[in-house]
């Protein structure tokens, strides 16, 4: 476990981002030693204001801002989709919102804190956002207003939330896991490789995941040839780079601890950014950190509908950077299906990259 956060004087925390205008909120966080959540808290009533964590009363009221960005991001990857927060259920261990263009499941015992951020921007643009984090202070999820968003709305949001705030709670310090691959018996394999056999609906995959008590990497690596292939390290580029030629429709998954926010449809601009590999189409945006990535796999799952192949990349410590499925949603996508599963089962793996 690290240490506690650094302790530092929000009067101090404020001098440094004068110093150091041009560096972004989350960046100057880091070189400070704390969380963007704890930077957050040195602007209470500087434009920033601490609401009540209500989820549901959030992603309800929210629908009828209109359009709007979701952003959600892990240490390796940011995902910003740009629409209307329709479908909206809640259950107990899950939200969803389930729109034409935002679609995100919500883990919500990990949102612990929300401030609404008002930020004067170049050429007095005003940018207003919610902002989640977890008991840690690290960002969950962000909602941007946008110009098309219904203000009134996102002010009764606002001062919804408003009503009777949370007194400034302390921040957890972040616990650092070191990744030891696991290391189960013969038996304990077998009984992994029967119930993957077995699945019949990706739903289900976590689930197994927690019954053998495996992280997903481990799993992944475990189960054998049948249901998971080590790609080349850079397949995640490579399949980008050929997709805008195919005009295939896939799902891009990012997720953390908190949602899980998914892109469904083609990418068709990729630039390469120093190490950021993005993906800049209209209405979807996504950063990838492609040095980050440790390894990358071609997993092959099970269902009643044939069987449904993914890209995984995981970072060194075993996290999960992104994943990245064939379109799929009810109704004939078989085509585009089995289109997917061409193009994936052709990238190079990984002995084969370094044969070369």
């Amino acid at each position: 476990m690290m240490g506690a956060q650094t302790q530092i004087s929000a009067a101090a925390i404020r001098d440094a981002k004068k110093e150091n205008a041009k560096v972004r909120e989350r960046d100057l966080a880091v070189q400070l030693g704390i969380s963007e959540a704890q930077y957050l808290e040195a602007w209470i009533d500087h434009g920033v204001e601490r609401l009540n964590v209500d989820l549901s009363t959030f992603f309800s009221m929210l629908k009828d801002a209109g359009e709007v960005m979701a952003l959600s991001r892990n240490e390796s990857a940011v995902h910003e989709k740009i629409g209307v927060y329709e479908g909206f259920s809640s259950n107990k261990h899950a939200s969803i919102v389930l729109g034409s263009q935002i679609d995100l499941r919500i883990f919500g015992k990990h949102w612990a804190h929300v401030y609404h951020v008002t930020k004067q921007m170049d050429e007095g643009v005003t940018q207003r956002s919610f902002q989640f984090f977890d008991a840690t202070g690290t960002a969950v999820h962000k909602v941007f207003a946008r110009p098309n968003t219904k203000l009134e709305q996102w002010d009764n949001i606002r001062k919804t939330l408003a009503t009777n705030p949370p007194s400034k709670q302390p921040f957890k310090s972040v616990e650092k896991k070191e990744s030891q691959p696991a290391s189960p018996t013969n038996e304990a394999i077998a009984s992994l490789q029967s119930d993957w056999a077995a699945l019949q609906d990706t739903h289900s995959f976590q689930a197994m995941l927690r019954r053998h008590k495996l992280p997903r990497l481990d799993a992944i690596r475990l189960v054998g040839e049948k249901f998971s292939t080590q790609l080349s390290d850079d397949t995640v580029e490579l399949l980008f780079n050929r997709l805008p030629a195919d005009s295939l429709p896939i799902m891009v998954f990012v997720r953390n601890l908190g949602i899980l926010q998914i892109h469904s449809g083609p990418i068709m601009n990729i630039k390469r950014m120093g190490p950021w590999l993005n993906v800049l189409d209209e209405g979807f945006h996504l950063h990838l950190r492609t040095d980050h990535i440790a390894s990358t796999w071609l997993v092959r799952k099970p269902t009643k509908r044939g069987d449904i192949f993914s890209i995984e990349a995981f970072d060194a410590a075993g996290n999960q950077i992104i994943l990245i499925n064939g379109y799929r949603r009810d109704g004939d996508d078989t085509d585009l299906l089995s289109t997917w599963n061409q193009v994936v089962n052709s990238l190079p793996k990984k002995s084969e990259a370094n044969e070369n």
